[in-house]
């Protein structure tokens, strides 16, 4: 059940909705390509997205900044006994930046990438649905600077460090009930590598990994109850993990145009729910605290496949266009699905444009639009031991960003 889950949910959101929050806003060449210029590289991205294609890039100082707007449409939930609901939309602003030294020594080259994997919430004011998602949001960044080096001229290899901070906060309306809030944040590390090998220049193969961060989250909770003697103003913890990825890629250029193809794997199996965690007190052995606060939550979800295929295409030597798209597999079955992240099967299709203003400078756009499949849904807490079960409607989550390219 969702009661106790909220924060743990949020915070995992990173890479958990539709599929994945696996949504490619760190620049527009990800956005136009959705995440497929895995193999190569088109500019200061590859610190992020494949650390190894740095040793490829123009041998200048690369350095990239983007802005990118979300917007996360609203969720219809229709229930088997006649009743709708809709979820608020959200929006949200964030911008990252990526980085590419020269080879200050020689095959050897350094990056550093400022990302922002989710920017995300979800509000439901409905009592039937406020009850176990009122409200979250969620912001999550990530520090991540890496080292590539060159073995010959066509292998390179890469490592990095993954610093990773999150901040979420979750609101649950029970109604008469009683009401809670529950605000953490975290910062956490982990590691991530790349190898890319190039027989003929034109050709590419690479392999990313990003590793499992457990994400061990300290915050506030405060919960206001119809019986006093549950009421709560202090500490809790959780512990959750943000699942491993691998990513195995391929691309080739012919002329002006390139196809790039991608696997991305991610071990969602590792997540088996979570435990809230409040120091000892007598308000431990009351009911309303025991089922509104402290009841464990489980989830049994799978490791999941996104393919991703992108073409970008030379249309001049100023004008880059990109196209791309992306299936998303569902983490859950219906029983393991809830209102603060309905996840399920998804599509995206996406475009992008990058003008060449002069040697060293470029602008892009890229564009995402995710469609969200309907998904039933089993045993959505409506009230204190009161469930429903239903379908949720077709969604979408859209993605516009705009990069500013710069070599010096």
């Amino acid at each position: 059940m969702f009661k106790k889950g909220a924060l743990g949910v949020v915070l995992a959101s990173t890479l958990l909705y539709g599929g994945a929050y696996k949504i490619p806003e760190q620049s527009s060449d990800s956005l136009g390509l959705l995440a497929s210029n895995v193999a190569m590289s088109f500019g200061a991205d590859a610190a992020y997205f494949n650390p190894a294609n740095m040793m490829f890039l123009d041998p200048r100082h690369n350095f990239e900044n983007t802005v990118g707007w979300f917007h996360t449409g609203e969720v219809g939930l229709n229930t088997n006994d006649g009743k709708s609901y809709r979820s608020r939309n959200f929006d949200s602003l964030a911008t990252t930046f990526n980085f590419v030294s020269p080879e200050y020594y020689e095959n050897w080259r350094f990056g550093l990438a400022l990302a922002v994997p989710a920017a995300l919430g979800m509000g439901w004011d409905d009592p039937a649905t406020a009850f176990s998602a009122h409200r979250f949001k969620l912001q999550v960044v990530e520090l991540n600077p890496t080292v590539a080096h060159r073995i010959n001229d066509q292998l390179a290899v890469a490592v990095g460090l993954r610093a990773v901070y999150s901040k979420g906060r979750v609101a649950n309306d029970y109604g008469a009930l009683g009401k809670r809030e529950l605000t953490g944040d975290s910062i956490d590390g982990g590691y991530n590598a790349a190898i890319t090998y190039r027989p003929i220049p034109n050709l590419s193969f690479a392999a990313t990994y990003r590793s499992k961060v457990d994400l061990t989250i300290n915050g506030d909770a405060d919960g206001k109850f119809a019986n006093p003697a549950a009421n709560y103003n202090g500490y809790v913890k959780v512990e959750i993990p943000l699942p491993a990825q691998l990513v195995l890629a391929t691309a080739y250029k012919h002329e002006d145009l390139t196809l790039l193809l991608a696997l991305e794997r991610t071990y969602w199996s590792s997540f088996k729910g979570y435990d809230f965690n409040y120091p000892d007190g007598a308000y431990k052995s009351n009911p309303f605290f025991a089922n509104l606060m402290d009841r464990p939550s489980t989830r049994k979800y799978r490791d999941t496949n996104t393919y991703r295929v992108g073409v970008a295409y030379d249309a001049t030597d100023k004008i880059r266009l990109m196209f791309g798209f992306a299936h998303d597999q569902d983490v859950a079955k219906p029983q393991e699905t809830g209102l603060e992240l309905p996840n399920t099967t998804s599509r995206a299709y996406s475009f992008g444009i990058n003008y060449k203003i002069s040697d060293n400078c470029e602008i892009a756009l890229g564009y995402v639009y995710q469609d969200r499949s309907s998904k039933n849904v089993v045993g959505v807490p409506t009230g204190l031991g009161t469930t429903d079960s239903g379908k949720i409607d077709r969604a979408d989550v859209q993605i516009v960003g705009t990069s500013l390219k710069y070599k010096f």
